[in-house]
């Protein structure tokens, strides 16, 4: 409630939401929840894949040579499998836009959100813990840390 002499600020408006999926169980729960979302708002909603390249900069370990790093067949594997299920997801959520973006999904992510000027982000979060936790580090995390818009983080849930 604005007192005398302060602006009211404007209700926020939710007109885009970004949604994430790896095509995981906690991100499919988290993509049920940005296609709600986004039918009670009116929204649109735009689900982003992204593949994940790190995997190109880890090198074979070849008996005697050159280093040699992922070849090109293995990352078209990845652009096929990723094609493939994303159209799944659409047949899904026909209303949705489907995006599939490579490159590491922290800054992707936050990147494609600037660009589809998305109000809020819905991802999934796969609970990793311990090690797994700080060797491969929670993207969901990074996401909530550095983002400039909400983000509603979705956990899969206890059976």
């Amino acid at each position: 409630m604005a007192t005398s002499g302060q602006t009211p600020v404007p209700p926020p408006q939710l007109t885009r939401i970004l949604s994430t999926t790896d095509f995981s169980p906690s991100a499919d729960i988290a993509v049920q929840w940005a296609a709600m979302l986004a039918q009670r708002f009116e929204a649109q909603l735009i689900l982003l894949n992204v593949i994940d390249l790190s995997f190109l900069l880890v090198p074979a370990l070849p008996a005697s040579g050159p280093i040699v790093y992922a070849d090109y067949d293995v990352l078209h594997s990845f652009r096929e499998e990723a094609k493939r299920q994303m159209e799944q997801v659409q047949q899904r959520y026909p209303k949705a836009l489907t995006k599939i973006r490579e490159g590491s999904p922290r800054p992707v992510i936050l990147e494609e959100a600037v660009d589809v000027g998305a109000n809020l982000i819905v991802m999934g979060t796969h609970g990793r813990s311990g090690l797994a936790h700080m060797l491969i580090g929670s993207v969901a995390e990074h996401v909530v840390r550095h983002s400039k818009i909400p983000v509603l983080t979705v956990p899969l849930p206890k059976e």
